[in-house]
């Protein structure tokens, strides 16, 4: 019960972070990348300090140890900060349908390190699971040229920039989601998020303090400040303490297999507020997501 349960929550966290994608593509293109992590951080952390309350997390208080802080704070900042923030850089430089697919490829960096320093078992089941997901994952969301998100044909140099972008963040969320697991054993899932959040969102300001660009925050409008609201309380908000309780239940590999389906949400919601067609493969692709997840269940 408690596995098909932390399942559930990988689904809906990769819910939230098919949303948040959306909201980001449109702020990737009003504001710099690490004040639009900070800010939506801030957001996030209002939320989790809330969840904290309801569900009485804050008496795990006393566990936080140094060694236990270092894993939950390195990994929010490597991913949080320089893991999206090569997505949102990807998202510009190349679009959602060729950083999505590629970005979300980090279950395979994850499965090879919990193998590696968690000892999680590794199943040909689940092998083929990834396999199918990820080729669904490609075929839901893999370019169209009836996208009006990004060019069709991008000079390569650009391609290539936006390609290993979107890799590194792959890398950087793979091994995060590892870290994670040791940090989070025997603690309150949202508890952890209260101190992982909240250095995500000061690191990202300093970077982008240092990188100039933190004056962008005088001149938010009410849409973008709106739009910031929503990508915290999806991302940083709701879809962390998903994650992190999924990666309790569930382990560090199949919780990222599963969140990889992402794109069965992205998708429609691309189609409503990016004016994106769906093609003729993208039920295939998502019939190929859904029968790999069900092998890794």
């Amino acid at each position: 019960m408690l596995e098909w349960l932390g399942i559930l929550l990988a689904l809906l966290q990769s819910a939230c972070w098919a949303g948040t994608s959306i909201i980001l593509r449109v702020l990737s293109k009003r504001l710099d990348a690490y004040v639009v992590n900070g800010l939506r951080s801030i957001v996030g952390w209002v939320v989790v300090v809330l969840i904290t309350f309801v569900t009485g997390g804050f008496a795990d208080w006393h566990l936080l140890t140094w060694t236990r802080l270092f894993y939950l704070v390195v990994p929010g900042i490597l991913g949080g900060v320089f893991g999206d923030g090569l997505y949102v850089y990807s998202l510009k430089a190349i679009g959602i349908n060729r950083a999505f697919p590629i970005s979300n490829t980090y279950p395979i960096f994850t499965v090879l390190l919990s193998a590696l320093l968690l000892g999680e078992p590794i199943t040909w089941l689940m092998l083929v699971g990834m396999v199918l997901v990820l080729l669904g994952v490609y075929l839901v969301a893999r370019p169209r040229h009836s996208v009006d998100d990004a060019p069709s044909i991008l000079p390569r140099a650009v391609l290539l920039k936006g390609i290993l972008f979107a890799l590194g963040s792959a890398l950087i969320w793979g091994s995060t989601a590892v870290m994670l697991v040791l940090g989070l054993k025997g603690i309150d899932s949202a508890m952890a998020n209260t101190v992982r959040v909240p250095a995500v969102a000061l690191i990202a300001l300093l970077v982008a303090a240092k990188r100039g660009n933190l004056k962008e925050v005088r001149t938010l409008s009410r849409n973008t400040v709106i739009l910031l609201v929503a990508a915290g309380v999806l991302g940083w908000g709701l879809g962390s303490w998903l994650f992190t309780s999924a990666l309790q239940m569930v382990g560090a590999s199949k919780t990222t297999i599963v969140g990889a389906a992402a794109p069965l949400f992205a998708v429609p919601l691309s189609m409503i507020f990016l004016h994106e067609r769906p093609g003729r493969l993208t039920l295939v692709g998502t019939f190929l997501t859904v029968l790999g997840i069900a092998l890794v269940v």
